[in-house]
């Protein structure tokens, strides 16, 4: 059983690895880059393996054993497409979306599902104003379309409270990239969304304790 589950994680974790190189490649103004070197495709391959094996003997099939494969998934495509080429495709986004909301359906009903479904579209909605209010100080994009997305997918996977949560661990995270980023180039461009993916996987492996620190703040 365990060998099985960690081949299956494994091949998962190569197409994730494929997906996040191959697929920004189909988007007219992407130029293609020198291809991921094995031993990170065999990097991703292990520790998805690894991800789906603690999963799996942690919860169970369940809702949060199907939530931390879909976040693997993202995180391992968002990292090498947003890192290597600036961009966060729609089609992962959506698709881990709509799979989401159909393990929520499925384990919890659907009044647990709209629910879901209205805290992505807030914080959507709530990136999509703080990109506007960036762009009018900045004179400059300071949130990419994808960004704004991808904290529409935070809402509906961790909800409303763990999703702000994430949102500021994610600001939390960047600022020292782009401190450095900016006193080497200062018209270099920082891909946010590694950091929003990765801030919203801790959040929601220490789900428990976050939650418990704004019970304790609020």
């Amino acid at each position: 059983m365990i060998i099985w589950l960690f081949l299956i994680g494994f091949v998962l974790g190569l197409g994730y690895a494929f997906i996040g190189e191959k697929l920004p490649l189909f988007v007219p103004e992407v130029i293609e880059k020198e291809s991921n070197s094995w031993i990170l495709n065999l990097f991703i391959g292990v520790l998805n393996a690894l991800v789906l094996l603690v999963s799996y003997y942690t919860f169970g099939i369940s809702y949060e054993f199907f939530a931390s494969l879909i976040i693997a998934g993202l995180v391992f495509i968002i990292f090498i497409s947003d890192f290597k080429y600036m961009i966060i495709l729609d089609s992962p986004l959506i698709i881990g979306g709509l799979f989401i909301l159909i393990f929520r359906a499925y384990f919890y009903g659907f009044k647990n599902m709209g629910l879901s479904v209205l805290s992505g579209v807030v914080l959507f909605l709530l990136m999509l104003f703080i990109g506007f209010i960036g762009k009018k100080i900045f004179k400059r994009e300071a949130l990419g379309g994808g960004d704004v997305k991808l904290a529409g997918i935070m809402g509906i996977i961790l909800g409303l409270k763990l999703g702000l949560v994430a949102i500021i661990l994610s600001s939390l995270l960047a600022l020292p990239y782009a401190a450095g980023a900016m006193l080497l180039n200062k018209d270099s461009e920082v891909p946010f969304g590694p950091f929003l993916i990765a801030s919203m996987a801790i959040v929601f492996i220490f789900s428990e304790k976050f939650s418990n620190l704004i019970a304790f703040l609020f």
